[in-house]
């Protein structure tokens, strides 16, 4: 009997992903829900560690359409050459033990990995916090909450608005920045200094596609994709440096970033206050 096996985001679903993944034989199906940078990734990395298995992966549009047509033909290339297999504007309508379906039918699936969105922890929603219908904390340039101003958001808990007036998306490439920002506004309050007003800006969009291959999308601003890529062994490289340099700044903060002493000054009671941060929300498959 086939099982259906849910596996939630983190460190332990990724673990018990490996494992079940471990556990099939050769001839199986794998189906990658959702077509963005986490379904890209986790598709090519399975079908490059298991040349063995069918791997799928149904996007709710077309392949890459976040992507220049430069972008597009490298994306369509590689996982051709992985040999997956790709589902086009099949939205899916339900997981099933061995099967995932979709309006236009059903696909094979022994292991089904969603990565269809990123969803926002309730504990913001359950607060007095004023927040968004998807429960993401309104905040002002400087991370500052605009129905309470003694907290601070950072990351996906956070609405923060990006160049022409859009919402930064749910990404590291968020969630860094903004991190920055905040830290920023609360040493300038707490030290009468001069608020930061660094614009938060994207400049390209990192995909790792297996462990010998990648996409550079170079984009504007407010992240729309231009003409220019990065692509082959060349970007895999330059993801993989991104993701160990993140990892290496988070592990070893005090070295990251130089150290600056600065004397609190008194301030009224709101802006002084102590002040939290909600926890990052997780993608459901990464």
């Amino acid at each position: 009997m086939r099982r259906f096996t849910p596996l939630c985001a983190g460190r332990p679903g990724a673990l018990r992903l490996r494992e079940r993944l471990a556990s099939l034989d050769a001839g199986r199906s794998v189906v990658v829900v959702g077509g963005g940078l986490t379904g890209l990734e986790a598709a090519t990395e399975i079908a490059e560690a298991r040349p063995d298995l069918h791997v799928a992966l149904a996007t709710h549009g077309a392949l890459g359409d976040g992507f220049s047509p430069k972008g597009r033909a490298h994306l369509r290339t590689v996982l051709g050459r992985l040999g997956i297999t790709v589902h086009e504007h099949a939205a899916v309508t339900g997981v099933e033990a061995g099967r995932v379906v979709t309006a236009g039918g059903a696909i094979p699936a022994e292991v089904t990995v969603w990565t269809a969105g990123f969803a926002v922890r309730p504990i913001a929603r359950a607060s007095a916090l004023e927040v968004t219908g998807t429960g993401r904390i309104v905040v002002d340039a400087t991370m500052r909450s605009l129905s309470h101003p003694d907290v601070y958001a950072i990351g996906d808990a956070a609405l923060a608005m990006g160049p022409g007036d859009k919402p930064l998306r749910m990404s590291c490439a968020s969630g860094i920045p903004t991190a920055w920002q905040a830290a920023d506004a609360i040493t300038a309050r707490l030290t009468g200094g001069k608020l930061p007003n660094a614009p938060l800006r994207y400049f390209n969009q990192c995909v790792s596609l297996g462990r010998k291959e990648g996409l550079i999308q170079y984009v504007t601003a407010d992240d729309r994709a231009v003409p220019a890529v990065l692509t082959g062994r060349l970007a895999a490289v330059y993801k993989e440096l991104i993701c160990k340099g993140a990892a290496w700044s988070v592990a070893n903060p005090t070295f990251a970033l130089p150290g600056r002493r600065r004397r609190v000054t008194r301030e009224p009671a709101a802006a002084g206050s102590a002040v939290r941060t909600p926890a990052r929300s997780t993608p459901s498959a990464r």
